[in-house]
């Protein structure tokens, strides 16, 4: 849908949301300006406890169409099939560089893409014919890509690879996006009044760990879901510590804990905005935003006199939630992002030492070093007496080694492929 087409504002626009049964999709782009400018992100009102720390999109999928490359596609055959492989003659073969970026090559394509090549910023499956009823390229951005670098940046070099891949590229489309906000809060959802919540959905499931609440998830299975959860604790389980940074940048002292307010939008809402063209959604964000927390979700006081619930006074710390400002500039150079689809230190490190300290325990070593100095010999032992072994513990390590450096894609290893 090209920029020029009007925003659609008529009855079609009823029931693409969640619910499939109450929902009205209207924003309106001049709503800042009818509403007033909303309070910076920085400085919320002093008599609420909740403070924004920033506002900005956590996941990007993009489509694309134009003509598979023939080179690529013939490449991209040829490295398929060495993924498969058990062995790749001693290296890992199943790599490819796009524009300087490695991307590793998966052994299976996905739904009706035969190719799919992945890095820890990218995944795209690619279509082998052009004559596929289908977009050519789709494409995820990761969440750390678009905090770091942003919105604008990201979308450039999403841009510069598909040129790589397709000849006669257009400039794509939003598949679906996330627009999240990241805040503190004394709130303690816990205790909240179910009834306060007002979703257009009727879906709603709620999360706990150890009894503790850790999120809500509103909407699940429709054309837009809302989650409210604990990103700190998200974090450490997904390894995503580079927001620690950013929300130390934005103000947060490193205690508090963080949580996450976030809107998934699939296609069918975008084109009902008309907001499908990457560069004319920028224009739609915070109206988008602000209609989502005032009329799709919100937290209301409850009113025991008044039986209509959307009439209900909005609660002051959404409201300040509802005036979040988005951020697209990220702060961050797009080259010094890791683009190797690596595990990091922390896995390795936490992962091996958690299987050591285990081997310490059972044969009762009481240092690091005597455990280094023993694992191999007991190692050895393990493979060369216990049943059912047919290997020996060096043709075993030698055999990881080449599925591990397979799956680990490094730079080095890749075939370089030019537009």
């Amino acid at each position: 849908m090209s920029k020029s087409e009007p925003i659609q504002k008529n009855a079609d626009d009823v029931n693409l949301f969640a619910s499939k049964k109450e929902t009205d999709c209207v924003v309106d782009c001049n709503l800042a300006d009818v509403q007033g400018a909303p309070p910076c992100n920085t400085a919320p009102p002093k008599y609420n406890d909740t403070a924004i720390i920033r506002a900005g999109i956590d996941s990007l999928y993009l489509s694309f169409r134009g003509s598979p490359k023939r080179i690529l596609v013939d490449e991209l055959q040829s490295l398929k099939e060495a993924a498969q492989a058990v062995r790749c003659g001693g290296k890992a073969q199943a790599a490819l560089q796009l524009a300087g970026v490695p991307f590793k090559v998966h052994p299976k394509g996905q739904r009706r893409y035969p190719f799919v090549i992945s890095n820890n910023q990218f995944n795209i499956s690619i279509a082998g014919e052009s004559e596929l009823n289908a977009p050519s390229v789709y494409m995820q951005i990761s969440s750390e890509l678009l905090t770091l670098c942003g919105y604008q940046k990201s979308l450039g070099m999403a841009r510069e690879l598909v040129s790589h891949i397709l000849s006669c590229a257009d400039n794509g489309k939003i598949s679906r996006i996330d627009l999240c906000c990241d805040f503190t809060t004394d709130l303690d959802w816990s205790t909240i009044d179910l009834r306060a919540w007002v979703c257009r959905s009727l879906k709603r499931s709620e999360y706990r760990e150890a009894n503790i609440f850790t999120g809500y998830v509103f909407g699940q299975g429709g054309d837009v879901l809302a989650r409210l959860y604990d990103k700190t604790r998200e974090i450490e389980i997904t390894e995503k510590l580079f927001f620690r940074e950013i929300w130390s940048d934005s103000g947060w002292n490193g205690q508090d804990t963080v949580w996450r307010l976030e809107y998934q939008l699939k296609q069918s809402v975008l084109k009902s905005l008309s907001g499908t063209d990457p560069e004319f959604f920028v224009e739609l964000m915070n109206p988008t935003w602000r209609y989502l927390t005032t009329s799709w979700l919100s937290l209301r006081e409850v009113t025991e006199k008044d039986v209509n619930r959307s009439r209900w006074p909005v609660n002051p710390d959404w409201m300040i939630l509802s005036n979040a400002i988005f951020n697209l500039t990220g702060s961050d150079d797009i080259r010094r992002i890791r683009f190797e689809e690596l595990p990091s230190d922390y896995t390795i490190f936490t992962g091996a030492l958690g299987y050591l300290t285990s081997f310490m325990a059972k044969y009762d070593i009481d240092t690091l070093p005597a455990a280094l100095e023993k694992f191999h010999h007991f190692a050895s032992r393990h493979f060369e007496y216990e049943e059912k072994r047919s290997i020996s513990l060096n043709s075993y390590v030698r055999d990881k080694l080449m599925e591990k450096r397979t799956k680990f894609v490094k730079l080095i290893q890749g075939v370089e492929l030019g537009k």
